[in-house]
């Protein structure tokens, strides 16, 4: 799911376990240059897409999403509480659980073929893009981050302050380091926790870019990523609704602006995934690195003034500079033309 952007601050917040999340890429084996290639394979026997399966998907998905969600509409302090992050942690497994059940109960086929879990023939690819998928998300964080104050809100590009005021804040914590120590151990734990955080990333995209992402490859490219990120987008509701992104802004903006990021991030994850043959892993390292680097992203050029000048609708990775870009590097990351996913 995706995260929130947290507010500038010295320090990065934690990886948040919302997943931003993913959806689906069409199937075709030829494309033109100026359409998102489709998803190599179409589900099974070239059939179209079965809605009922869809809709069951979507049942558990959500459902279970909305389990994990429920307690903190109703416990003091809601989305930062301390349980918050682990709850929802795992409740980023759901698509994948609702990917078992469509396979196993409806469909009644392979599930790691319906989700394209499989490695024979894609290692390599497999081993490119997830280092290169990290480094994507985390470039387009810090442009996001470059043209905010660019575009004149209040900001330090030399990350200079930001450094300072990390050594500032671990003396007064009891734990003296120089400056650019401190500076290597806040970075070392962000890279940690993207490692980490790779795992329930993983659980979002083989639902989101595994399973419907094939199965609404027969719609065409653009109607599927569209809808797949729709779909994405509003699964994250439970939390949504309660300020998991975009803080302090009205919950309906919030749920608005959702919608147009998870489908450009839809747009960039399942070009990740085609590249990868199909598998959804590379696509995880996509996703927790934006989970776990966006607050890094902004609190690099961040200053005691930026959050009073930051527009989160405008200015932050889900924000209307974050979709362009996004939107731009999938682009050019989606193959024009491609062979079928690795069976």
């Amino acid at each position: 799911m995706t995260t929130q952007p947290p507010r500038p601050a010295p320090v990065p917040a934690p990886p948040s376990h919302a997943g931003a999340a993913p959806g689906a890429s069409p199937s075709t084996s030829q494309q033109s240059a100026s359409a998102p290639a489709a998803s190599a394979a179409a589900p099974a026997g070239g059939r179209g897409v079965s809605w009922r399966s869809v809709i069951i998907f979507c049942a558990v998905a959500y459902g279970l999403f909305a389990l994990c969600a429920a307690p903190f509409w109703m416990l003091e302090g809601g989305i930062t509480h301390p349980l918050y992050a682990l709850v929802i942690g795992a409740g980023m497994f759901a698509p994948t659980i609702a990917s078992v059940v469509v396979a196993k109960l409806v469909d009644r086929t392979s599930w790691r073929d319906a989700v394209g879990l499989r490695f024979r023939g894609r290692w390599r690819r497999i081993l490119l893009w997830a280092p290169l998928a990290t480094i994507l998300m985390l470039a387009i964080n810090l442009a996001t981050a470059l043209i905010m104050v660019l575009r004149g809100v209040p900001g330090d590009l030399t990350g200079s302050a930001w450094a300072t005021e990390i050594s500032r804040t671990m003396t007064e914590s009891g734990a003296e380091l120089p400056v650019a120590a401190a500076v290597v151990l806040v970075l070392a734990v962000t890279a940690i926790g993207l490692l980490l955080s790779v795992v329930p990333a993983l659980g979002e995209e083989i639902g989101w870019r595994g399973w419907l992402r094939r199965e609404l490859a027969p719609l065409g490219p653009w109607p599927a990523i569209v809808l797949g990120g729709a779909i994405w987008s509003l699964w994250h509701l439970p939390v949504t609704l309660i300020g998991h992104n975009y803080t302090g802004q009205p919950r309906w903006a919030a749920v608005a602006m959702f919608i147009p990021a998870c489908i450009a991030l839809n747009y960039l994850f399942s070009a990740i995934t085609e590249r990868a043959g199909g598998n959804p892993i590379p696509a995880a390292f996509a996703h927790s690195a934006l989970n776990s680097t966006m607050g890094l992203a902004i609190s690099v050029v961040a200053t005691s003034d930026t959050a009073a000048e930051l527009n989160w609708f405008l200015d932050t990775p889900l924000g209307l500079i974050g979709i362009v870009l996004t939107a731009a590097v999938a682009f050019l990351v989606m193959p024009r033309k491609r062979p079928q996913d690795a069976s």
